[in-house]
């Protein structure tokens, strides 16, 4: 078919009638205008402008003008196709020239009647020329376009099509010129999107089309119009100033159509004028263009339908490429109910579901498509079919895949929304651990869909169980305020097996939850009263649970409830006492008065419930209550006070010393000793003859039980027997309770030099003996301190100074003080022969004149007497400081940390100075021991008690003693800030007046 049709009809013809009607006349006019002009001085710009109107005429022709208005193209058919466009173009140009004349003003002039016709004739032909192209021209025109805008498919109408052109034309079939034509529209096709000229792209890539339909040529295999085709809306879906497609077009005053939104900036920018045809607009007024946006919605949803035709194809295809494109492209179109709609019409959804399994496909964009589909179901159907195809179990895999794991939430956020599909998803293997995790590890959007997500399966219990033992608890703790009397049993249990953590803690932290916790306990069933007790004692590990547990008004009446009933289950009542004694482990002294609970328990009611139950309970519940006890003695004095009152309690007490169970003994002690420590009265003994045989039973359990708890309990009492009772002092002395320390005290591995956070029993059985070692220090207790002497206890007393505790120490120190003091007293007694007063070298020396003299003393012995007492410590019923080493071993105690410590240390050097007869060589031997700085290290660092000890005896050390030692220039130093304390003020004035660095009359006396 020769589609060689004349151009003439089309452009040169067009042009030709402009030419004949509108330049001869102008060229006319100008020529007779000129001369008007030239006349007259005045008009010299205007006559330029006509000359240069003249030269534009002839210099333009036919084809110059032909080429500018883009009416010749390389594709012929496409020329047909643009022919009402090219007229258009003419009609616009024909205005625009008369507008142009008609702005010369030429009717104004004073010329000639007939110029100014001619003038008028002009300005009205280029108004009203029309153009038109042959009728069979215009008429195929239209065919060609309609075809196109309704894409058809059939060959015979496309080949009807073309017979029509060729008919009209007088031209003959050729496929060589079709096929010369395709491929110059293929070529101006790829200029075209190189050049981003869409709407020219489209309409070329039809043309192409409506060729290769015809079958007059063969489509080549590589160009299927329904893989990669483009699409480009036309031209007046167009803003012609954002050059996008139109969503909201308008109207203006003069007809052209603009986005509105574009078109308002315009004006606002001042704008006055019309961007397309530039005509000054009298109002800026803008109308809806409802049947331009009906057709633009018209084509994008043809457009969208073919694009949605050409993805199933795609999707359909056994090229993974294809598939991969197909996928990307359907992701968009999903997101329109329609479409989602008819994919799973199309039932795709089992493929697209597979796609997930492979790793070459793009997981992203099928996850996508399913969160489309998800989220645009407006039935149960589509997501249920979604599930049954194995989506969960894929997606869920896919949580572990880095950004591909957004994706994966984002449908799993969709399918949760409804309960059936949900708890398919919880069931899912790590579902759950793997969405809890992404609320630690993730951050932003992913986070808050994974909690959307767990919000949506916390409508089941076991869900929210699993959550909680992942480590999530808020959905557990809110299902657990809102459950039943049975779930929250169920959840109770499943709490007991949790590991709790400070950090999840907080969610516990929840009046409600405690309060819902508590209520179990009113249940009638013992099996959820057992659960609720367990999960109190797991939560119980942390203290903040402990306080909102002590908070809530009715944990303590109801565990008090559970325990007073008699038809409770003795193992409930096992499990509410030991919750009991837990709480008041967690509660401080004050606490009793605060809480409401803590003031119920602490009652002489309540004190003597448990006092009774001792009594009648088993023997595990006994031993649990006898905890108990011993808790709220160590945290309420009311309750000590209480139960030393009760000597029906007491005696019961002592009487289970003869219980056969180990554990019944200990925490009957046990409480003996809370309820006597540190109380003036010591232990409350029965009456004799019956305080004979408790003494005695607690010193054999000393000296012959095999438990060191047991042992170390029985020591604290014997510490805490009362004091001034000669019975308890004859019945000690005649039983080996002394032996047992000594042997306890030897026992201890003085290697150690690091001290544990919390004592062992070897630890605790040593601080206790050392406790009831005191009694037998006591200065008034003459026969016992004997014992000690007997015993030669001093070396390994001094041995446990290097101890790590404090308390160990202490009560060394403590010992050792009032052995010293006993010897100061005997001194006092006695003729002391100090040292430094005998004539020791020449007795040394008549003695080696007569070596066969034996007398008593020899010269060794005289060498090893003491440079304090001489030959008054030489006795082992006396003890001496400086004989025994004791002196380093104290000094290196003033250097620790721990006050009491020290003042125990600086309370036995003190003993050494209380004889005014050896005041000289007691300093002396302190000194030498380094006594002066470890005395300024007290009153740099420790407290005001043992600042003000070390200060009394430094003055005394500083009277008697010659300033020769290293760390007296340090003294001035340290002594001067303790001016500005008002505690040691005078005390240090004291001794800087001493040391004369202040005159006697200073104001600080």
């Amino acid at each position: 078919m020769d589609l060689n049709i004349g151009i003439e009809d089309v452009g040169v013809a067009v042009l030709q009638e402009l030419w004949n009607r509108v330049t001869i006349q102008a060229m006319e006019l100008a020529g007779e205008t000129r001369d008007v002009v030239l006349a007259r001085d005045s008009f010299q710009e205007f006559s330029g402008s006509i000359s240069q109107l003249i030269r534009v005429l002839q210099a333009i022709d036919a084809r110059k003008v032909a080429a500018e208005l883009d009416c010749r193209s390389g594709s012929r058919l496409r020329l047909i196709l643009r022919s009402s466009r090219v007229l258009t173009q003419m009609r616009e140009l024909a205005k625009q020239i008369a507008e142009t004349i008609s702005s010369f003003q030429l009717v104004n002039l004073s010329i000639a009647l007939n110029v100014k016709t001619m003038i008028a004739h002009i300005i009205d032909n280029l108004r009203s020329v029309k153009f038109q192209s042959s009728t069979a021209i215009e008429r195929i025109s239209v065919e060609i376009e309609n075809s196109i805008n309704q894409d058809r498919k059939n060959d015979d109408n496309a080949v009807k099509l073309l017979e029509k052109i060729a008919e009209a034309v007088g031209a003959s079939e050729s496929t060589s010129l079709v096929q010369q034509e395709l491929a110059i529209l293929k070529q101006e096709k790829e200029e075209m999107e190189a050049q981003k000229k869409q709407a020219e792209a489209l309409q070329l890539s039809q043309l192409i089309q409506l060729l290769y339909s015809t079958e007059i040529v063969t489509r080549p295999v590589d160009d299927n119009p329904n893989i990669r085709r483009h699409y480009y809306p036309i031209d007046s879906f167009l803003c012609p100033l954002s050059h996008e497609l139109m969503t909201e077009p308008v109207a203006i005053l003069c007809g052209h159509s603009f986005e509105k939104k574009a078109i308002q900036e315009h004006f606002e920018r001042g704008e006055t004028v019309c961007p397309t045809c530039k005509e000054e607009l009298p109002s800026l007024d803008i109308t809806p263009n409802l049947s331009l946006r009906g057709s633009i919605q018209e084509w994008k949803q043809r457009d969208m339908d073919l694009k949605f035709q050409e993805a199933i194809q795609g999707i359909n295809s056994d090229e993974e490429c294809t598939q991969n494109g197909a996928l990307q492209e359907m992701r968009s179109l999903l997101g329109t109910p329609l479409y989602a709609a008819r994919f799973s019409e199309e039932n795709l959804i089992p493929k697209l579901v597979g796609f997930l399994k492979n790793k070459r496909l793009h997981a992203a964009a099928a996850l996508k498509c399913l969160g489309c589909l998800a989220r645009h179901s407006e039935d149960c159907k589509l997501q249920a079919s979604i599930v049954e195809a194995g989506a969960i179990h894929l997606v869920v895999k896919h949580l572990y895949e880095g950004e591909v794991g957004r994706d994966a939430i984002a449908v799993l956020l969709e399918l949760s929304s409804r309960e059936a599909i949900a708890e398919e998803i919880g069931k899912a293997k790590n579902s759950i651990p793997l969405l809890v995790s992404m609320l630690h590890y993730w951050k932003g959007d992913v986070s808050k869909k994974a909690h959307e997500v767990l919000q949506n399966l916390s409508f089941n219990t076991h869900f929210v169980v699993k959550m909680a033992e992942c480590g999530y608890f808020r959905p557990f703790v809110c299902r657990f305020n809102e459950g039943s009397q049975e779930t929250r049993a169920l959840m109770a249990a499943a709490l007991v097996q949790m590991q709790l953590k400070e950090t999840n803690i907080i969610d516990f932290k929840n009046d409600s939850f405690i309060h819902s916790l508590v209520e179990m306990l009113s249940s009638s069933s013992p099996a959820y009263k057992s659960a609720c007790l367990q999960a109190i004692k797991n939560l119980m590990a942390h203290s903040a649970i402990s306080k909102q547990l002590l908070a809530d008004p009715m944990t303590i009446p109801l565990l008090l409830g559970l325990i007073s009933h008699v038809m409770s289950d003795p193992y409930l009542k096992e499990e509410a006492v030991e919750v009991l004694a837990l709480l008041v482990r967690a509660a401080e002294p004050r606490d009793f008065q605060m809480f409401q609970g803590l003031k119920e328990l602490e009652s002489e009611h309540s004190i003597g419930l448990l006092l009774h139950l001792i009594s009648t309970s088993e023997t595990q519940a006994t031993i649990k209550i006898l905890q108990l006890l011993v808790e709220l003695s160590h945290k309420s004095e009311q309750a000590r006070e209480l139960i030393r009152l009760d000597d029906d309690a007491i005696a019961h007490l002592y009487s289970c010393l003869e219980n056969r169970r180990p554990a019944v003994r200990r925490w009957a002690m046990e409480l003996v000793y809370s309820i006597s420590d540190c109380h003036l009265g010591g232990v409350p003994l029965p009456p004799t003859p019956r305080k004979e045989v408790v003494i005695h039973r607690i010193a054999s359990i000393l000296t012959h039980s095999p438990d060191p708890e047991e042992r170390s309990v029985a020591a604290g009492i014997i510490g805490q027997l009362p004091k001034d009772d000669t019975t308890v002092d004859d019945l000690l002395l005649k039983s080996d309770v002394l032996k047992a320390i000594h042997e306890i005290i030897s026992s201890v591995d003085m290697e150690s030099n690091q001290a544990q956070a919390v004592p062992n029993s070897g630890e605790l059985l040593l601080e206790n003996a050392l406790a009831a070692l005191l009694r037998y220090t006591e200065p008034s207790k003459i026969d016992l301190q004997k014992q000690v002497g007997k015993l030669e206890l001093y070396p390994s007393l001094i041995r446990v100074l290097s101890n790590p505790r404090s308390l160990v120490k202490q009560r060394a120190a403590i010992a050792l003080a009032h052995l010293s003091q006993s010897t100061s007293l005997s001194f006092s007694c006695a003729t002391v022969i100090p040292t430094a007063d005998r004539k020791a070298a020449p007795l040394s020396q008549l003695l080696n004149l007569f070596p066969n003299f034996s007398g008593c003393c020899s010269t060794s012995e005289i060498g090893s007497l003491c440079s304090v007492h001489g030959t008054a410590c030489s006795s082992k019923d006396t003890f001496c400081l400086v004989r025994t080493d004791a002196m380093m071993p104290l000094m290196k105690s003033l250097k620790g940390t721990d006050p009491g410590v020290q003042e125990a240390a600086l309370m036995a050097l003190e003993t050494l100075l209380r004889d005014d007869r050896t005041l000289s060589q007691a300093t002396a031997a302190i000194v030498d021991n380094q006594g002066i700085d470890s005395l300024l290290y007290v009153l740099e660092k420790g407290s005001q008690s043992a600042k003000s000890k070390a200060l009394d005896l430094l003055e005394k050390v500083l009277i008697h003693t010659n300033h020769t030692d290293p760390s007296f220039p340090r003294i001035e130093g340290v002594l001067i800030p303790l001016l500005h304390e008002d505690a040691h003020r005078k005390k240090a004035a004291l001794v800087l007046k001493q040391m004369k660095v202040i005159p006697e009359q200073s104001s600080y006396f």
